[in-house]
């Protein structure tokens, strides 16, 4: 049975990264649309497939929804590593942030994304 993150989850997650992961003196914390943090935690929970798929829909999710004010693309990638822990996986990537704005843009494949978290090789972000 696999396990999921729930919104406080991924609200505590954001409020973790803001802090620890500063980017922008103006990161601050808010929700910008629980509907839209909804809707992608029950993408996840549809999605078919394996747990890399539907942390494939997290991953991308997050990033592209864009639920929070500030550290989608940080959350995104803290929240689908814990996701896949929670499933006894594990994320075997490094927190790229050119590769995390390609997966925001739709630059990459599913299929791509998904071989990325196992530890393969992800072609170079280019707009």
């Amino acid at each position: 049975m696999v396990a999921y993150l729930t919104n406080d989850e991924v609200m505590a997650i954001n409020k973790e990264v803001l802090s620890s992961i500063k980017v922008k003196k103006a990161d601050s914390f808010k929700v910008l649309s629980h509907r839209k943090l909804n809707a992608v935690l029950e993408k996840v929970a549809e999605a078919s497939g394996d747990v890399y798929d539907k942390a494939v829909a997290l991953l991308k999710g997050i990033s592209q929804e864009h639920p929070f004010a500030s550290g989608n693309r940080r959350t995104s990638m803290v929240a689908t590593v814990r996701f896949l822990r929670m499933n006894g996986e594990e994320a075997l990537v490094k927190d790229d942030a050119k590769i995390l704005q390609g997966v925001r843009e739709s630059y990459y494949t599913d299929a791509e994304i998904k071989q990325w978290l196992k530890g393969g090789d992800m072609r170079e972000f280019k707009r």
